[in-house]
């Protein structure tokens, strides 16, 4: 077997020996799982050490597979633990795990080199100066994340002692805070229920999960029965439309493996423990519900969830016409397409922006992923998704060298095509969540690449201004100078990973592993 096979064959042992530790009462050890959560930091510390495996610090790196493992197991393990120490130890015990599975997919994609030296010894080294996508996707999320909190400042906490509307209130604040877990229109309908609907019901389990926190009893089992009828009722809607809109912030034994297939992503905003009960976790409602919700949304309907994809693109159109609010930029109202002289379709652009103070235009290619790929096929098949913007940005400017930008103008506004003239264009491509991949063809150097938190970061998420003297020249070069805000991983220590009896030791580099 080759190191990576014995790896793999360590993880597997060590996650039979986890869920053969689960206490016989699985609803009991749920509920301890859920309160331990509950004590995290619901984010890492704005200044922290280099991680070799993830990056950055993540508070609940293997929260979702330890629910996983306890909704699978078959509760053999008897006697009575005191539930509060098991539950930290197996939540330590199954980030470990997680880190080791990280490790494996390090290795896999070639980020880092492998060695094993013993029946229990393994060292990995990183192999490239290129960290991972999903660091820099991760960075940029919670950057996205960290301007919405600043758009939308929660009040201040209620007092313990204080009523439901006022949790209520609270809650209802730190979900306007979320909107870049889920970035659709409010009255985006996805399976049966609308985006405002689903964010209404979140604000409610917040509201009920603040309440038993302050009652000092968090995480308590509820009728899901008596729960959805409470639901109903305060947001009036039917009981139905309520149910299904509880349903998918629910974790249960047929999801949970497909929400712990990436480890510190979405935390479970409520799991259930038997047919007719679930349990609200506070850790899981206030960190990144909307994402679990997205998540489990493509889940139950994948085809559904594909459809509504134009309106993710959509709302990223608003997004960026909100920084361009100034009367001296003219928009599209939406994405124009491109056509041969024969008529056919020959590409599309989905927004333009034209600076009348300048003469500049710049179009606008948007790329609007889900977050955090679950495989590594699926991280493939967005690079390719989003490297296809090559041969958009390729139709686009030859069908400009061959109109003009003029004619481009006169599709996005007639009246100012008629006093206004094009002097230059300049080709974006925008990632929602992700642009940059270490693997693939090259992008279009002709364009320039980035994603959408970086935009608002180079920005200070402000709108152009009247004054400024070339703003899309001026965005342009900068997002093309632009480096990623990664922490240099050569000043990195080792990094110990114990899963068992397994030893992995993680270097900075091979020269590093070397002499160690």
């Amino acid at each position: 077997m080759t190191a990576q096979e014995q790896l793999r064959s360590a993880i597997e042992l060590q996650r039979a020996r986890l869920q053969a530790s689960v206490p016989a009462d699985r609803r009991a050890a749920i509920l301890g799982l859920l309160r331990a959560q509950a004590l995290l930091p619901p984010s890492p510390p704005a200044e922290q050490r280099p991680n070799l495996i993830t990056g950055r610090s993540l508070p609940n790196l293997g929260g979702n597979q330890a629910l996983e493992l306890c909704l699978a197991a078959a509760g053999q393990q008897h006697g009575h633990p005191d539930l509060a120490v098991w539950s930290a130890w197996f939540l330590q015990q199954c980030s470990l795990l997680a880190e080791a599975e990280l490790v494996l997919g390090h290795v896999e994609t070639g980020f880092m080199g492998i060695a094993h030296e013993s029946s229990n010894t393994f060292d990995a080294w990183v192999a490239t100066k290129r960290p991972p996508t999903s660091w820099r996707e991760r960075a940029d999320f919670d950057s996205w994340g960290a301007w919405y909190a600043r758009q939308h400042p929660a009040p201040p906490s209620p007092e313990p002692v204080e009523q439901h509307d006022s949790h209520t209130t609270y809650a209802a604040a730190l979900v306007r805070a979320m909107g870049h877990q889920l970035p659709y229109p409010a009255d985006a309908t996805i399976d049966g229920c609308s985006v405002r609907t689903y964010c209404a019901l979140l604000a409610q389990l917040i509201a009920l999960a603040r309440d038993e926190h302050a009652r000092g009893a968090p995480a308590q089992p509820r009728s899901e029965r008596d729960l959805i009828e409470r639901l109903a009722a305060r947001l009036r809607l039917e009981r139905q439309v309520a149910g299904r809109a509880l349903a998918a912030f629910i974790l249960d034994i047929e999801n949970a493996g497909y929400h712990a297939a990436v480890p510190g992503v979405a935390a479970a905003p409520a799991v259930r423990l038997d047919e007719r009960h679930i349990a609200l976790s506070l850790y899981g409602l206030t960190t990144e519900p909307l994402l679990f919700l997205a998540r489990e949304l493509r889940r139950r309907n994948p085809q559904e969830y594909s459809n509504t994809a134009f309106q993710r693109e959509t709302a990223f159109r608003r997004d960026l016409y909100a920084l361009f609010q100034d009367k001296r930029f003219i928009t599209s109202n939406s994405g124009i397409e491109l056509r041969r002289e024969a008529g056919s379709v020959r590409t599309d652009i989905d927004a333009v922006v034209f600076d009348r103070k300048t003469g500049t235009l710049a179009f606008f290619e948007l790329k609007s992923q889900d977050p955090f790929a679950r495989s590594t096929a699926e991280l493939h098949r967005q690079r390719d998704n989003l490297l296809y913007a090559n041969s958009q940005v390729a139709g686009v400017l030859a069908w400009l060298q061959r109109h003009g930008g003029d004619a481009l103008l006169q599709r996005v506004d007639p009246r100012t095509a008629k006093t206004f003239r094009v002097h230059r264009v300049h080709p974006f491509v925008l990632g929602r969540y992700l642009a940059h991949f270490n693997d693939g063809p090259p992008p279009d150097k002709r364009a320039v690449w980035g994603t959408w938190p970086q935009l608002l970061r180079l920005l200070d998420a402000q709108p152009l201004r009247a004054s400024d003297s070339s703003p899309l020249s001026s965005l342009f070069n900068r997002l093309s100078k632009d480096a990623p805000s990664i922490t240099p991983l050569a000043t990195a220590p080792p990094r110990d990973v114990r899963i068992g009896d397994v030893l992995i030791t993680v270097h900075s580099s091979y020269a590093a592993f070397q002499h160690h």
